[in-house]
């Protein structure tokens, strides 16, 4: 979703105007009265508001919702149609209203002596590093000339003070609208890191009159932990449209506002509601205490003409009582009560001057930066068995960033044997990512999805090993395999596609039919002694054969004959039957690499109920990544092909019975799942 235009952010302007003095024989529209229902639950924020199902869609009022679009205002907001995930059904809410005021005529007169001094000034209409000016009067009244006022130490608005003294915090959209800010508390959009800012310590007196009456009462077995706090100035004139906030944080947190400086509360219009018909005017006198909940719908118009600023504080519960120490001797919480709260957050204090390196969705420390390698993983295959849709999955989290081509194939077909240095060859490898912008974005990463790699392990692994000398993650999809070999099969012969696809697909198996192309291919793995337990002719396994070959010293040789002989480069046609013998590929991985870099995954289990969020809340773990919800589930480069007959389905089934009974003995998996991955119970 594009940001909301100036046209659109005017006329919502217009229409706070309109609500404060009244129009067209209306009466204004007055504040709502004091509610008072306590904190909002979390249960409440697990989504935007808006629909619910207690809401009728057959409801005139419903088309009103339409009048006022709903756009982003910050990294904290809607801001993306990627970002915005399906509405799901919703019960109805606890608190309907979607604010509660949490206390009124509470002390803020220390705050607001701190914060007074230039408050009203847009700083973002003067020239910050005029350094020669500073401390001048140069008598040019201009409110955008480009000098700086005289700098005052006691200001903490100035943000020459918040370089020097404090940290500086970017807020894109908020900063370009001239919204100043004194930043104490901040946290990335995660809750992984939640840092404390210098200057906090000097403001906690301050606003611990309103801890008092927000956090849990002394002697109690939770206690509040502030994960972001900032004052915000809103100029006169000025509108914040109608938006939800997005972001993991926002379902875990209490969005609390307290108004600071208000020359005249009247001239303020604050709302907030489950939909846009449906916003309340909230009380912004200085002292009032109120949370929303910041997943429903709110906006702020500024009609005075003077700043007005408020203080802005996010906080959540932590359980005293439930806190353990995990096996890496982290302090860790379990799921509190109230269910707000997985981990014990410590905030990080932060040194006067420090750089934060940000993104739209991290926060890191400068002096603390060691960016991930690039690439920081590689989905190693199998081919047809949901590796496109895995790396779609992995890269909606806001972390990850897409390679310039999924498919790298940089470790094999477009290996460049030219170049005989190490670091040319990285610098080549490297080209196919977006190095140079990872490399100043700590938190972030990306990977390579290239699934012939499994297979021709002969070439990849000592070229990854040269290249890629990190401790790599690995991912290797697997996916019943006579299924496999048929989706591979009519891949491979579909006349559909660009030139440049049906080139890579080769012509090999064209004219030929899946019976002919498992022949072919058994043959050839016949003819390096592969399968010295399969009666080809009569589609039947010696088990005791089996048995003793597998993992052999004899099996290891054939293997790499087939490797050498079979795994071409200038074609996707080859592999039908080897590419779901699981087992035999990944050992030579094994010998190379840890287990603990691989993770497996069946496509069957992504594909039953809740199998993607359970899969990958898996998969971010491995790669180091805080969970992101995915939007979308919806499986990616599938395609329809005609039911396999019913004997050559047996005859695979037959085949690679075996193989799928070894699997999990050798990726050392114990577990229902892996046991038995594909029942076949064929005679």
């Amino acid at each position: 979703m594009a940001p909301t235009s100036k046209e659109e952010i005017d006329r919502q302007h217009q229409v706070a105007i309109q609500i404060i003095e009244g129009y067209d024989g209306f009466p204004l529209k007055p504040c709502a009265p004091h509610n008072q229902l306590g904190e909002i639950s979390m249960q409440d924020k697990t989504q935007p508001t808006y629909p619910f199902s207690f809401y009728n869609n057959d409801n005139d009022d419903y088309d009103d919702e339409k009048k006022i679009e709903i756009e982003p205002t910050d990294s904290d907001s809607d801001t993306s149609t990627e970002s915005r995930q399906p509405m799901k059904s919703q019960p109805s809410l606890l608190n309907p209203l979607c604010w509660s005021t949490r206390g009124q005529n509470v002390d803020i007169s220390k705050l607001q002596n701190m914060v007074r001094e230039g408050y009203n000034l847009n700083y973002m209409n003067y020239k910050a590093d005029n350094e020669e000016n500073n401390n001048k009067d140069n008598g040019n009244d201009d409110e955008n000339n480009d000098t700086m006022p005289v700098l005052s130490s006691t200001n903490y608005w100035d943000p020459r003070n918040a370089a020097n003294t404090n940290v500086t915090l970017l807020r894109p959209s908020h900063d370009a609208w001239g919204i100043g800010k004194i930043v104490l508390i901040f946290s990335d959009d995660f809750l992984t890191k939640v840092y404390q800012f210098p200057w906090w310590k000097e403001f906690e007196d301050a606003i611990q009159p309103i801890l008092d009456v927000i956090f849990p009462p002394p002697g109690s077995n939770s206690k509040g932990l502030l994960v972001r706090a900032l004052l915000a100035s809103l100029p006169p004139g000025s509108t914040i449209p109608v938006h939800h906030d997005t972001g993991e944080w926002v379902k875990t947190t209490h969005r609390i506002h307290v108004p600071v400086l208000v020359q005249d509360p009247s001239k303020i219009v604050f709302q907030c509601g489950p939909a846009t018909h449906l916003l309340q005017r909230i009380n912004c006198e200085p002292g009032v205490v109120f949370e929303i909940n910041n997943q429903a719908k709110h906006a702020v118009s500024n009609c005075d003409n003077d700043h007005r600023v408020h203080l802005i504080l996010d906080y959540i519960i932590q359980d005293d009582n439930n806190i353990d120490i995990d096996n890496n001797n982290n302090i860790t919480a379990g799921q509190s009560s109230s269910s707000e709260v997985s981990s014990l957050l410590i905030p990080v204090v932060l040194e006067p001057k420090e750089k934060l390196v940000q993104t739209r969705r991290s926060v890191d420390r400068l002096k603390d930066m060691t960016s991930r390698p690039t690439p920081s993983y590689i989905i190693l295959g199998a081919q047809k068995a949901g590796t496109t849709s895995l790396y779609h999955y992995i890269n909606e989290h806001p972390w990850v960033i897409k390679a310039r081509r999924r498919e790298t194939h940089c470790l094999d077909w477009r290996w460049d044997e030219k170049i005989k240095t190490k670091g040319k060859q990285l610098e080549y490898c490297q080209k196919f990512f977006f190095t140079e912008h990872i490399k100043d974005r700590v938190s972030c990463l990306t990977g390579d999805s290239s699934p012939s790699y499994l297979l021709d392990s002969r070439r990849v692994i000592p070229r990854l090993k040269s290249v890629f000398d990190w401790k790599m993650k690995f991912f290797v999809m697997m996916r019943d395999p006579v299924r496999r070999a048929t989706s591979h099969y009519s891949m491979v012969t579909s006349t559909d596609g660009t030139p440049a696809q049906q080139k890579t697909r080769g012509r090999e198996w064209r004219n030929k039919t899946l019976w002919d192309v498992v022949q072919m291919e058994l043959i050839k793995m016949n003819e390096c002694s592969l399968i010295p337990y399969w009666n080809i002719e009569d589609g039947i396994v010696d088990q005791d054969c089996f048995d003793q070959f597998f993992g052999s010293q004899q099996e290891e040789e054939a293997w790499n004959r087939y490797m050498e002989r079979y795994v071409p480069l200038n074609t996707g046609s080859y592999g039908l039957l080897t590419r779901g013998m699981y087992a035999v590929q990944l050992r030579p991985w094994f010998r190379s690499f840890d287990r603990d870099q691989f993770m497996f995954l069946r496509l069957e289990s992504m594909k039953s109920k809740n199998g993607v969020p359970n899969a990958m809340e898996r998969v971010f773990s491995h790669l180091d990544l805080p969970y992101h919800p995915i939007c979308d589930e919806s499986a990616k480069n599938s395609r329809e092909y005609e039911s396999t007959d019913t004997k050559i389905q047996d005859y695979l089934r037959r085949f690679f019975e075996p193989h799928n009974r070894v699997l999990a003995s050798v990726i050392q998996i114990k577990s229902e799942e892996w046991n038995d991955p594909w029942p076949y119970h064929v005679a």
